[in-house]
């Protein structure tokens, strides 16, 4: 990008201070949750690139630059086709024997950044309030926050149950392309029960009141009879991570946060759904 077009580009997000005596602190990217698209694909086992524009460039630069941008991409994904599809398989094919289901931004790298020092507008003191430009600019040492690290993570079980009164998380789950099977006749299995310590209730966001769950699972499977009509969904799939990502209670953007199972949960109280590092085999047919 600089030596074609003379326009520079950099990882997403902000400085965590704009004051010119504290631009020091560093960089730091956005959100590692799902609900950010470039991570949700990330968790499909696809590659995604996220472009924006630079809010503060004039309107022509901001077309020109995210122009650039997208045209340098697919000439790269088109130059390196092959490396790009064995990349994908491999993810299709990959099991991991964890997952990670909460995280944190990680260690920071030093780099210099390009920064224009500016002043108070007299607009507020929080974080996003308004800033006079100067038009001066300084390379200023500093962390870039830019990778995340897991903060919780969850072994990888070989299946998900889910009673069958669940459909609406079924149909969730059908509708993102993860394999799921229903059983067809009654059927044993050792299973672990996640047992819930607390719920934290967050603030409304776009229209949610997101939940968050405390627990443990049990540390010794029990011998279950399941009765036909439970759902299995396992995670030798290509979007095995995806479901255990929804599925984990603890998970910090999953079906828990965005309130499909509020009317389910209650301290000290067993979380519906189950998980089994082991399966007899399951008369059960693959829903559709």
């Amino acid at each position: 990008m600089e030596q074609r077009y003379q326009q520079r580009t950099f990882s997403y997000g902000n400085f965590r201070s704009q004051h010119p005596d504290s631009l020091a602190q560093g960089w730091e990217t956005s959100d590692a949750r799902a609900r950010f698209g470039t991570n949700w694909m990330g968790l499909r086992g696809r590659l995604s690139i996220l472009s924006e524009g630079y809010s503060n460039a004039d309107f022509r630069s901001r077309i020109s630059a995210t122009y650039n941008f997208v045209r340098e991409v697919l000439e790269l994904a088109g130059e390196q086709t092959a490396a790009i599809k064995q990349v994908v398989r491999t993810a299709d094919r990959t099991n991991n024997d964890s997952l990670a289901i909460r995280s944190r931004l990680g260690s920071p790298v030093f780099h210099e950044v390009i920064a224009e020092i500016t002043g108070d507008a007299g607009e507020g003191s929080n974080g996003f309030a308004r800033r006079q430009r100067t038009g001066e600019y300084r390379a200023v040492r500093m962390p870039v926050y830019d990778r995340f690290t897991a903060t919780r993570k969850e072994a990888r079980p070989a299946a998900y149950l889910i009673p069958s009164r669940l459909t609406e998380i079924i149909d969730l789950l059908l509708r993102q392309g993860i394999a799921v099977d229903v059983s067809t006749s009654d059927w044993r299995t050792r299973a672990e029960a996640f047992t819930v310590d607390s719920i934290a209730v967050g603030p409304l966001f776009e229209g949610h009141r997101t939940i968050q769950v405390e627990g443990r699972w049990s540390t010794q499977p029990v011998d279950t009879l399941l009765s036909s009509g439970w759902y299995l969904v396992r995670t030798d799939q290509p979007l095995g991570t995806l479901a255990g990502y929804l599925l984990e209670p603890a998970s910090e953007d999953g079906v828990v946060t965005w309130n499909f199972l509020d009317r389910e949960l209650e301290p000290r109280a067993v979380y519906p759904i189950l998980r089994a590092h082991r399966l007899p085999p399951v008369p059960s047919t693959a829903l559709p």
